[in-house]
């Protein structure tokens, strides 16, 4: 008698705001279920890391096959920001079609991250390549099915292992990674800049940072300008004429420039006095009249 393969799929690192989130495919036999009942599998939430651990190789051992999909915070950013037409739960439908179509198990079970289960199995078996395969998919499954809490600990174990590898790169403990630990918060705090790579710009604390930072910029160009405007009035007062053009002040990119707008040219002038114009030749023509 043939086998009936069992695929189970879970996530770890859905929510926070730095590192990987990892997503898991188990294959078992069916009747080896019963040796990750003896295991005593647990949603990973529910359990604590020393377990997790004890039970990563154990879970291995037992199953038939495994996948284990890391996805780095940039390709979180672009589903986020609905790149390519995606968005989280797709990126995960998407995902989990391709540790499927890899395992080719009989039957998949799976911890969907949307209750709207309908729409999210549609979109998914838009990318599965064996169409009889049959289907659980519940949302919470961790809770219920063994070989999907199997696959969330392998998921959460494999996560923080890479949140450690991190850490060990960098040499700073940022803790875990979510918004809830005071360490991550202070992470974000002093290096949302220098590690930003680390970060899901698309989560909304990061955004703050970076918003706080623009406003402050943009603070201290309004009174750059007016610096600027009292030492060569003449030269502002024309270059003021241009905004009735579409063109707009922007922060100035280095120290050596005083003043930078954008509009269909690139305008900056210098602390030397030097004005240089960037773009099209009908457009830099109609500046120069207007400045000269």
């Amino acid at each position: 008698m043939v086998a009936i393969l069992i695929c189970g799929i879970d996530e770890a690192g859905r929510g926070p705001i730095l590192g990987p989130m990892v997503m898991c495919g188990l294959l078992i036999k069916e009747e080896d279920e019963k040796e990750l009942v003896k295991l005593k599998v647990k949603d990973s939430k529910l359990l604590t890391r020393a377990t997790r651990e004890f039970l990563f190789d154990k879970i291995k051992d037992v199953s038939y096959k495994y996948e284990i999909v890391i996805i780095n915070p940039d390709e979180i950013d672009n589903a986020v920001q609905n790149h390519d037409g995606l968005n989280l739960n797709k990126l995960e439908a998407r995902k989990s079609a391709e540790i499927i179509n890899l395992l080719k198990p009989d039957k998949a079970i799976i911890d969907t991250p949307s209750n709207n289960i309908k729409s999210y199995k549609e979109y998914l078996l838009g990318y599965i390549k064996n169409k009889k395969i049959e289907w659980v998919l519940e949302h919470k499954a961790d809770f219920k099915y063994p070989v999907v809490s199997a696959a969330s600990i392998l998921a959460k174990v494999t996560r923080d292992n890479e949140i450690e590898k991190i850490k060990k790169k960098i040499k700073i403990d940022f803790g875990s990674g979510y918004m809830s630990d005071p360490k991550t918060v202070d992470f974000l705090e002093k290096y949302y800049e220098k590690y930003n790579e680390l970060f899901r710009k698309s989560w909304m604390p990061y955004q703050d940072k970076v918003n706080k930072k623009f406003q402050k910029k943009l603070e201290d160009f309004s009174q750059f300008i007016e610096k600027v405007e009292k030492k060569d009035e003449k030269i502002m007062d024309k270059l003021k004429k241009l905004e009735d053009f579409g063109y707009k002040f922007i922060p100035a990119s280095t120290e050596h420039e005083h003043v930078r707008m954008k509009g269909p040219c690139t305008i900056t002038l210098y602390k030397n006095g030097k004005l240089l114009i960037q773009g099209k030749e009908k457009d830099k023509k109609l500046i120069d009249k207007m400045v000269s």
